[in-house]
This record gives C-alpha cells, sequence and structure tokens, in this order.
C-alpha cells in the first residue's frame, strides 16, 4: 500500500507535464487565431452588415463562389490521387535510389510559391512557353493553346499548379503512414490470393484513412487560401475567370474598400470552420469504429 500510495503523486505528475509543456504553445496559437477572427467579425457588425450586403450584391459573386469551388475540388482532388500514386511508387522494393527519388518530388513543394508560379507561367505561355512547343512538335496539337488567357480553361491549367506544389505533401504523409502498416499484413493477404488492388483497397486504404483527411482538410485549407499562384500566373484573369476568394479580397483592398475585405474574409472563416467541423466529426467517427 505505501509503495502504492508513493508512486501516485509520480504518475500525476508525469501525466500533468505534457500539458503544462503544450499549454503556452496552445495559448499563443489559441490567442493569434482569437484575435483576427474576432477583429473581423467586430469590423463587419460594426459597419452594419454594409460590407457583406455588398459582396453578395457584387455582379460576379456567383462566377467567384463556383470558381473556388472547382478550384478546391479540382486541386485537392488531383494532388490527393497524384500524392498516392507516388507513395505507392516510392514504397516499390524494385525501386532504386528511393531517398534521391524522393528529394527531387519534394521540390515543388519546398521552393518558393512566386518561383513555382513564374516557372509555370512561362511553361503555359502561349507563344514561347515550352508546353505548346512540345505538343505542336508532337503533333498532339495543331495550333497553341491559350492557357492562361482562355477563361474555358485557365482555371484548370493555375489548378494544375497547384497540383504540382501541393500533391509531394501528400506523398510525404502517405509515405509515412504507409511505413506504419506491418509487413504480416501484406503476407497473409497474398497466402489468401489477395492480388494489388485487393491489398489496397481492403488493406491500405483502411489503414491511412485518418492520414487521408488530414491530408484534404489541410489541402482544402491551402486551396481556400491560396493567393500566389493564380495572382502570379493570371492576377484573377481573364475577365475574372480565375478569380476566387482571396483573389477578390485582394482586390478589395487594393481599391481600399475594409468593409468589403472583412466581409470576404468572414465568408472565408466560416467556410474554414465548416471544414473543421466536418473533419472533427470525421475523426471522430473513425476513432470510434477502431475502438
Amino acid at each position: 500500500m505505501t509503495g502504492t500510495t508513493a508512486t501516485e503523486p509520480v504518475r500525476g505528475r508525469q501525466r500533468t507535464r505534457p500539458v503544462a509543456l503544450i499549454l503556452p504553445a496552445a495559448l499563443v496559437t489559441a490567442v493569434l487565431m482569437v484575435i483576427p477572427v474576432v477583429t473581423t467579425i467586430a469590423r463587419v457588425v460594426s459597419d452594419g452588415g454594409t460590407g457583406l450586403s455588398r459582396f453578395l450584391g457584387l455582379p460576379n459573386v456567383g462566377q467567384v463562389f463556383l470558381n473556388t469551388l472547382y478550384w478546391t475540388v479540382g486541386s485537392v482532388a488531383g494532388a490527393i490521387v497524384i500524392g498516392y500514386a507516388g507513395a505507392l511508387v516510392l514504397q516499390s522494393k524494385r525501386l532504386r535510389l528511393t531517398g534521391v527519388w524522393r528529394s527531387l518530388l519534394m521540390i515543388p513543394w519546398i521552393i518558393p510559391g512566386v518561383v513555382g508560379a513564374t516557372v509555370w507561367r512561362w511553361t503555359l505561355s502561349t507563344d514561347y512557353g515550352i508546353l505548346n512547343r512540345t505538343l505542336l512538335d508532337l503533333g498532339f496539337i495543331g495550333e497553341p493553346v491559350r492557357w492562361l488567357s482562355d477563361p474555358g480553361i485557365v482555371l484548370w491549367a493555375v489548378a494544375l499548379i497547384q497540383i504540382w506544389v501541393t500533391a509531394p505533401f501528400v506523398m510525404l504523409m502517405v509515405s509515412a503512414a504507409l511505413a506504419t502498416i506491418p509487413a504480416e499484413r501484406y503476407e497473409a493477404a497474398r497466402l489468401d490470393g489477395a492480388g494489388g488492388p485487393a491489398i489496397l483497397r481492403h488493406i491500405i486504404l483502411p489503414a491511412i484513412r485518418p492520414t487521408t483527411g488530414i491530408c484534404v482538410l489541410t489541402l482544402a485549407i491551402w486551396a481556400l487560401n491560396s493567393f500566389t499562384i493564380i495572382w502570379v500566373a493570371t492576377s484573377g484573369g481573364p475577365a475574372g475567370a480565375s478569380t476566387i476568394l482571396p483573389i477578390l479580397l485582394y482586390q478589395a483592398f487594393q481599391n481600399g474598400d475594409q468593409a468589403l475585405v472583412s466581409a470576404v474574409a468572414l465568408v472565408q472563416v466560416l467556410i474554414g470552420a465548416v471544414l473543421a467541423v466536418f473533419f472533427a466529426r470525421t475523426m471522430r467517427t473513425d476513432l470510434q469504429e477502431q475502438t
């Protein structure tokens, strides 16, 4: 009894120590998050909702919301698919120099966004872009494609740049999750006659489902707050065809329209909050199913 009683304070200190270490960083993070949100809400309320009314009354507000939706869904889906494929290839035992390939594939995520967007702007140029020149030489197209000046394809062109930048992050996260799957599971599945698709469906995807959720939420938030790629490549044009919420916010800031800036920022915060709540519920459901 005496030994048990003596160890209880030690166990209590061991349990509270991690909380004490994390608490300062958690408080700083909370303050840095709460102050901007509260300030934005206060500005919207103080102007009597004028900014929101003007935002909802913009003639292109519907197009901006659609552009934001297409941009977010397309870039997230593309990054997930390519990141998964890259992680599975790097996981293959037949691949040599895995570390070198992983380092090379991480370059798009590491380099500054302005640099990557500028390189892609040159690559997708109608007149001197290497992509058009290559496609013309191979005979796939008869005339140069206006990747960044055609309203019908410009949004998907810049979405490809976003995918190029963010897919390495997915690859890194999925690779780490794949490394935690015991080799015995693969061996048992192969002994039962399971092929590659069956292993992917019944072993790999369920095991990395939480990682997939984290990647989807992170990519969605990045897409909703993405500014550099679109602004450097198209500045939201042509004719607003690639204007999403962050671009609209910056244009309002350039015009000195603080009410509209606060309104757009509030809309972005609300969208992000909805995604966070959805993610938290999904993760809680996954944890309950696993337990």
